[in-house]
């Protein structure tokens, strides 16, 4: 009878601590103690990044063998030992305290039922949810510097709340680093690789398929993007369709947004699949103003065809900072026509103006109209004709992209050679 009592007590404990997704109210996680999302992918419990002594409680990999954080609850208020527990209480509230009952982090749910659920599911999410599976709290909310499958980068437009990855400091500090994947609502909305407050890269608007310069897709058998752009937030989402991978985005401490596969042959991440930026034309507005920038090119900067360096001595010592300019200044009394410049990555869209029901030649009437139009496009390359993009700034940040490029309608003084499209009148 003692024995069956003793390998009743090991069982419950391995239930409560070890297998079990779910966290029971006020029965403290302690260091050392660990709980598995149901199937067994993630484990969420104590840890120490890189040779740094301090903890944390994260979420990881739990079948990979290089431990692979994806989430920090308390990364910018560690633990300064071994003292720390993460309670669950009646109220809903995930609450982490010290060694002397100080509370170091808590979750901070809006809303607060009875008989609420604690869980770590198996997709990496820590949620928090009521009795009919609303979630009340979910980790995905607050990202750290990874984004798992299923989880959403954006913004939500009503209350300005934004989900962005965020790097670490350093590999031992894993609170908030110099770099920001985020979007930018401005305009036609982009997300941006950020440094503090300055561009770092720009990923181009959702073109139907997905952004210009995301990383690289998923091997087969394959993935899907979930974009959303409307009035009330700004999302996108990356789903696997083979729940046998494991996949990963991150944004790293140098300023990379990399997407890696585990390798179960190699037992380590495969990081060939994609980055951000990738290249110096990946860099943010690298040639400036009106200006095309080609990496297989010896000098990567060239003006657009009908456009020349504002500073020609400069530009040929390849300081590209004060871009291009016309040729031939625009005069709204005189006629325009446009030029077409295919297979490019569309300029900045921060101060553009967008229309999802109008076709491209009822794009080319609106920008002809409007003076201060200088340039536009249809940002959907999945055949819809559909779409209406007008810029009324400087063209910043294009690129050579061929094939895999879109098009752009520059307006242009008449007396400027080229194959135009028509001859217009400005009024």
């Amino acid at each position: 009878m003692e024995a069956i009592n003793i390998h009743f007590f090991l069982f419950f404990i391995l239930i409560l601590y070890g297998a079990a997704d779910t966290i029971p109210v006020d029965q403290p996680l302690t260091d050392g103690n660990t709980f598995i999302s149901s199937g067994g992918k993630f484990e969420l419990g104590f840890f120490s990044p890189g040779t740094s002594r301090k903890r944390y409680i994260g979420i990881w990999f739990n079948k990979v063998s290089v431990q692979t954080v994806v989430w920090v609850a308390n990364g910018d208020s560690p633990l300064n030992d071994r003292d720390g527990m993460l309670n669950f209480t009646r109220q809903g509230i995930l609450t982490l305290f010290n060694g002397s009952g100080h509370v170091i982090w808590s979750s901070n749910a809006t809303r607060r039922v009875k008989n609420s659920k604690a869980q770590l599911l198996d997709s990496g999410n820590l949620v928090v949810r009521d009795a009919t599976v609303n979630y009340l709290w979910q980790s995905f909310d607050y990202p750290s510097d990874t984004s798992l499958p299923g989880m959403k980068v954006g913004i939500d437009l009503k209350t300005g709340f934004h989900r962005s990855l965020w790097s670490w400091k350093s590999t031992n500090d894993p609170s908030r680093g110099e770099f920001t994947w985020t979007f930018d609502p401005r305009g036609f909305p982009q997300p941006f690789i950020m440094n503090g407050s300055t561009e770092r890269h720009r990923f181009g608007p959702w073109n139907g398929r997905g952004f210009a310069s995301a990383p690289s897709r998923l091997p087969s058998p394959g993935y899907k993007y979930i974009y959303v752009s409307d009035p009330e937030k700004i999302s996108i989402v990356y789903q696997l369709t083979d729940s046998s991978i494991f996949a990963r985005v991150v944004m790293q401490l140098d300023g990379v947004l990399q997407l890696s596969i585990w390798n179960n042959q190699t037992q380590n991440w495969d990081n060939y699949f994609g980055s951000a930026p990738a290249d110096n034309c990946d860099i943010y507005s690298r040639c400036h103003a009106y200006s095309l920038c080609n990496n297989g090119n010896s000098s990567i900067c060239s003006c657009l065809d009908q456009f020349e360096p504002k500073n020609p001595t400069e530009w040929a010592r390849e300081n590209w900072t004060s871009g291009c300019v016309r040729k031939a200044t625009l005069n709204c009394q005189k006629e325009v026509k446009f030029l077409k410049y295919p297979g490019i990555k569309l300029p900045d869209t921060r101060f553009s103006w967008y229309d999802q029901g109008v076709n491209l030649s009822a794009c080319e009437e609106l920008c002809l109209r409007n003076c201060s139009c200088v340039a536009y496009a249809n940002p959907d390359i999945t055949g819809t004709n559909e779409g209406c993009l007008l810029w009324f700034d400087e063209l910043i940040d294009i690129r050579d992209l061929g094939a895999s490029g879109q098009d752009i309608y520059i307006k242009l003084d008449s007396s400027q050679s080229g194959t135009s499209l028509l001859l217009y009148l400005c009024m």
